[in-house]
């Protein structure tokens, strides 16, 4: 077994126990809230955790009188009077698998050092260089992934982002509903597994994610997903803003993932029919029970009456697609070429 199929697989078990990590540190986190009543976030990350940072964003300014902005960290090291205006003042959260990527750790110091902003790190190892930095350290060394391309970090980073922010806004419904997702996460994989692994014996040779609001971070990690693992183009949108140009390059060899919103469906069916007229494959995530979009796929995203959670059943569709796609292709998923677990600048 390859190490991205285990690390996929068993996610459940890796969500359960943060879910259960970040309640027993609900009172540390509510302290540091307390102690920092600031009402704006500064949220880095690099790669795969900067598309997190984006999800965060939107988690954390959705609360009333709350600000929040995602930041590469490299974006920071080239352009920091560009941010300086907003970082000041705010409260710094870096997402980051090892807590030791250059841009992170020198954007932290910096930031530390001229602003004296507090910091909330989350990372997977428990030795990592923004630790000094940081006024909160959360560290998940349960989560850390040995294959290169992260599968169960970002998941775990994901459910992470949600309960800070649910914690933050006092918004308990978010922590409950993200708890069933967690629960429900063993048997949708043994579930759709299989038909994931039928379609990946297609000949398709490209990839899209399409998702809005909160789970928009996560659906775009899911397109590198594809990029890494299977080694095809994967490519992330807006759903109905993928009619605005993405579209033009989308044709029959095209597998397309779709995660539909609650409301406006109508909107959103008039798209998926665009969609189905380039000819590609399309697999839909709703709170449907039945396949009322004529999907190739269509995936019950669970109980959670919480949309934001349903990105963890989105991320594991991909995630389990995309591998599947790789043995299909006789890729080696866990070692992409010329990619290392984190930079060292």
């Amino acid at each position: 077994m390859f190490y991205t199929e285990n690390e996929i697989m068993a996610q459940h078990e890796a969500l359960k126990e943060t879910f259960t990590y970040f309640m027993q540190e609900k009172p540390r986190i509510e302290q540091f809230f307390s102690e920092y009543p600031k009402r704006k976030f500064t949220i880095l990350g690099c790669g795969s955790s900067y598309m997190l940072a984006k999800s965060a964003q939107r988690a954390f300014s959705r609360y009333e009188d709350t600000s929040a902005i995602a930041v590469a960290g490299g974006d920071f090291l080239i352009n920091r009077d560009l941010y300086a205006a907003f970082v000041k003042d705010s409260i710094v959260i870096t997402l980051s698998r090892s807590g030791m990527t250059t841009e992170i750790v020198r954007a932290v110091e910096f930031i530390k050092d001229n602003y004296g902003c507090p910091v909330v790190s989350i990372s997977m190892l428990k030795e990592n260089d923004v630790s000094k930095f940081s006024d909160l350290e959360l560290t998940m060394d349960w989560c850390y992934d040995k294959s290169v391309c992260q599968t169960r970090t970002v998941t775990n980073l994901y459910a992470a982002v949600l309960m800070m922010a649910g914690f933050y806004g006092g918004d308990m419904d978010l922590v409950y509903n993200l708890r069933i997702t967690i629960e429900e996460n063993e048997l949708m994989k043994k579930t759709y597994r299989p038909k994931l692994a039928a379609l990946a014996e297609l000949e398709w040779n490209n990839a899209v994610t399409l998702s809005d609001g909160i789970p928009c971070g996560i659906a775009e990690e899911g397109a590198l997903a594809f990029t890494e693992i299977a080694r095809i183009p994967g490519r992330y949108s807006n759903v109905l803003d993928y009619r605005h140009g993405p579209m033009v390059l989308n044709d029959c060899k095209t597998m397309n993932l779709v995660l539909i919103k609650p409301g406006n469906k109508e909107l959103q069916k008039g798209f998926l029919e665009d969609l189905k007229a380039k000819g590609g494959k399309i697999i839909t995530v709703s709170c449907d029970k039945n396949n009322i979009y004529g999907s190739d796929l269509h995936i019950f995203a669970g109980e959670s009456v919480r949309f934001e959670t349903w990105g963890i059943v989105f991320i594991g569709i991909i995630q389990m697609l995309a591998y599947e796609k790789a043995i299909v292709k006789g890729c080696n998923p866990d070692l992409p070429e010329g990619l290392d677990p984190y930079i060292v600048l």
